[in-house]
């Protein structure tokens, strides 16, 4: 029997829009975890080590890591690969850090591989809501990690996002680990349709989580909007998504009704 298993819900496939017997897999995350969780996990598998001590071992592995990776050099750590990368033209075979920028690129090492094959998928059904987000695309990258290039295009693929209605909380919002909300104006709105939005990601936001936000009265049709705008959320990486990400938040439906 499998060690680990991933429950997911099935999903209309966007891109064949037309064939609606087409589904494809959308995974019911749990939660994010952040250090404090995992070393909680560390002292539980091993009491005998203290606490404190690998909290040491984990910071002073993050700066020897960060430190090797803006120095050059590719990093193997067994759970993944990490190499520096470069975004921007070499305008006058100059760097620019006002339009030039460094990322890591990340891929799953040995570790990762070993938990995948002992991992099995549990199909919960088709999924109940008919109003999420359920992918999205960097124009850029082609990435469909929920990674985005700031300053580029960034397509979400959902059910019922249409942005619509009145109210003033109607739009797309990205919010960071610090509480700062930055809105998207509705001039970088470029597509937008009940199943697709294609906008622009503002150019000035740093790399780093944000909490994505589509608020809308949109309820399936167009002569009808709802009365309580509805929200649903996701998150969402400037740069590239961290290996230990933790996924999305799912629908929060945080609109006062209830979703259709």
């Amino acid at each position: 029997m499998a060690k680990n298993i991933l429950k997911a819900w099935l999903v209309d496939n966007y891109v064949t829009a037309d064939n609606l017997t087409d589904k494809i897999f959308q995974l019911e995350t749990a939660r994010s975890i952040d250090k404090t969780v995992i070393l909680d996990r560390m002292a539980g598998k091993n009491p005998g080590v203290r606490r404190e001590t690998m909290a040491l071992a984990f910071d002073l592995m993050e700066e020897v890591v960060a430190e090797a990776l803006m120095n050059g050099e590719s990093v193997n750590t067994g759970l993944f690969r990490g190499v520096a990368q470069f975004r921007g033209v070499a305008k006058n075979g100059a760097w620019d850090a006002a339009t030039d920028s460094i990322y890591v690129s990340f891929t799953q090492g040995k570790v990762l591989r070993e938990a995948i094959a002992d991992t099995t998928v549990q199909i919960l059904g088709q999924r109940p809501a008919n109003f999420y987000i359920g992918s999205g695309l960097d124009a850029e990258t082609r990435a469909t990690d929920f990674s985005a290039t700031a300053g580029g295009g960034y397509t979400l693929y959902g059910r019922n996002i249409k942005l619509a209605g009145t109210d003033p909380s109607v739009g797309i919002k990205l919010k960071a680990a610090d509480g700062t909300e930055t809105a998207i104006e509705s001039s970088k709105v470029l597509l937008n349709e009940a199943s697709r939005l294609i906008f622009t990601i503002p150019a000035g936001l740093s790399d780093g989580e944000y909490l994505l936000t589509v608020t809308t009265q949109f309820k399936g049709s167009a002569a009808e909007f709802l009365k309580t705008p509805r929200s649903t959320s996701q998150n969402l990486y400037i740069g590239t998504v961290p290996p230990s990400a933790g996924g999305d938040d799912g629908d929060d439906d945080s609109e006062g009704g209830s979703p259709l």
